[in-house]
């Protein structure tokens, strides 16, 4: 799993205007940090953890990624 984004420059997948909305990389790797640090066996552990709606975590001893409800 990724630690975080790096910007690349030029980036191949920017081919037409709109494809170049701003972009947030510090929004996208706290949700990478949450998936690297998040292990959890179940949503309610996730909770007990403090974890809230709309988190991430992956499921303990798997590389299964699931959002607490």
């Amino acid at each position: 799993m990724p630690e975080k984004f790096i910007i690349e420059s030029p980036d191949p997948y920017l081919k037409e205007n709109n494809d170049m909305g701003q972009t947030k990389f510090g929004h996208i790797n706290h949700m990478l940090h949450q998936m690297n640090n998040n292990e959890h066996a179940n949503n309610a552990a996730a909770k007990t953890a403090g974890l809230k709606k709309g988190d991430f975590f992956r499921k303990s001893g798997t590389s299964e990624l699931h959002i607490v409800f």
